[in-house]
């Protein structure tokens, strides 16, 4: 047997005293070392007690105590197991699954606000919105993928149904269906039903709402043929809008709008107010350009420029609305008489009051609305008095028609400058890639050569 501080050979190990102040301690751990292995042998003698009790002994009195190794082991029960090994994590090879809300509107939200539809003009977006709640409005359908041929069906009647100033007013939006066709039940039948381009629009559109839920594998019935909902348009283009002559121009312009009315919310009786509002200036500027009528209505006082000491609007794409091609952005000099009666003063004003449209009354108040619109039923109303009930159903377009027309009466006038005034695209590729535009000085030769309205 080895002493302490002696080198122990394989069987033997030498231990340092330890104090008694820990005799306590392995009183404890001898007795949990004892129970544990009583436990796990099942009641069988464990041979190696006799090494613990004397090792303990020989602790407890400061003596070493030689250990001889037992060969056989010891038998441990498995619920002996005081510490379970962890789990190993498992880890997911499952791809997670992407889903897209089917709700229209949120469908609709989804092609507004992507990037890469930055070509969708604002106008556009507006009635993408107000169609989807129109539809849910007629149908009560609310999940794209719960559209069927029926409905579209359903929803073109409704359309062919309804006033044909449907989205003129505010108050259309919180009308529900049925209060929109009951307001059609007393008007003549040709003031029901929206016109076939309008019909033929909501389709296209239905078709964008359609390829985009696709697109995020959104579920669209395969049973739907919209081309089979198509209404055929029944006039050639150039006959599509009817134009202004001169003579009833000037008969229009003859209105208390324009000479004086009693007050600003009685604009077709007779006074001495004249209001330069929208509804005033809108047609003069159409008339001496042949612009769109969103384009001279949704002026901003920043598209009023000057080029080469030339007084100009520059039509183009601005905070409230978008101009409808490329070949639409354009420079267009200011008639003269426009000048005479104030223009540039109004624009000045708007300048000054930090306005951000030239006529901001006209600023649409909801997503089915567009410039213009607010003057819809003065305008269309000083048409009915002034030209007998209007027959030939003339408006606002009219404006675009009889400048073209009348530009296309003047040799001197060249296509590319007629083209150049109106916002039309080139006759070939030639045209669209090489051409220049017409200087600012011979835009104002042609602008003059329109007749003045009173």
């Amino acid at each position: 047997m080895h002493r302490a501080g002696e080198h122990s050979d394989g069987n033997r190990r030498d231990l340092e005293p330890c104090g008694r102040d820990n005799s306590l301690s392995l009183r404890q751990l001898l007795l949990a070392g004892k129970a544990a292995a009583w436990s796990a042998s099942d009641g069988r003698e464990d041979p190696s007690l006799e090494q613990a009790r004397a090792l303990a002994w020989e602790i407890l009195d400061g003596a070493p105590t030689e250990i001889i190794e037992t060969r056989e082991p010891v038998p441990v029960s498995q619920e002996a197991t005081l510490i379970e090994a962890p789990a190993p994590t498992q880890v997911s090879t499952q791809r997670p699954e992407f889903s897209f809300d089917p709700d229209i509107v949120a469908v609709v939200e989804r092609i507004n606000a992507e990037r890469d539809r930055d070509h969708i003009k604002e106008d556009t977006r507006k009635q993408l919105s107000s169609q989807a709640r129109l539809f849910i409005k007629a149908t009560g359908i609310t999940d794209v993928r719960n559209i069927n041929q029926g409905h579209l069906k359903f929803y073109k009647s409704v359309l062919q149904r309804l006033p044909t100033s449907y989205g003129k007013s505010p108050k259309d939006a919180d009308r529900t269906i049925d209060e929109l066709l009951a307001r059609a039940e007393d008007l003549p039948e040709k003031k029901v039903g929206l016109s076939l381009r309008t019909i033929n629009g909501h389709l296209d559109r239905f078709k964008l709402i359609f390829q985009f839920a696709k697109s995020e594998s959104i579920t669209i019935s395969d049973t739907i043929e919209l081309g089979l909902l198509r209404v055929r348009e029944e006039k050639r283009n150039r006959d599509k809008r009817e134009a202004f002559t001169l003579p009833e121009l000037q008969q229009v312009f003859r209105h208390p709008i324009w000479t004086g009315c009693r007050s600003t919310s009685r604009r077709h009786e007779r006074g001495n107010i004249v209001k330069a509002d929208g509804l005033y200036w809108g047609p003069i500027l159409a008339g001496y350009s042949g612009a769109r009528r969103e384009e001279v209505l949704g002026l901003e006082p920043r598209d009023v420029v000057s080029v080469d000491g030339i007084p100009c609007y520059h039509i183009r794409d601005n905070m409230h609305r978008g101009v409808k091609t490329f070949s639409s952005e354009r420079l267009v000099p200011i008639h003269e008489h426009l000048i005479e009666l104030g223009f540039l003063r109004h624009v000045d004003d708007m300048r000054k009051r930090g306005a951000t449209a030239l006529f901001p009354e006209l600023i649409a108040t909801n997503d089915s609305q567009s410039f213009g619109d607010k003057i819809y039923y003065n305008w269309a109303k000083a048409l009915v008095l002034q030209l007998d009930g209007n027959p030939r159903e003339l408006c606002f377009h009219s404006f675009r028609h009889y400048a073209i027309a009348h530009l296309k009466e003047l040799p001197e006038v060249s296509e590319k400058q007629r083209r150049d005034l109106v916002g039309h695209s080139g006759g070939d590729v030639h045209d669209e890639q090489y051409d220049v535009a017409t200087s600012m000085t011979v835009m104002r030769g042609v602008v003059a050569k329109l007749p003045r309205l009173f």
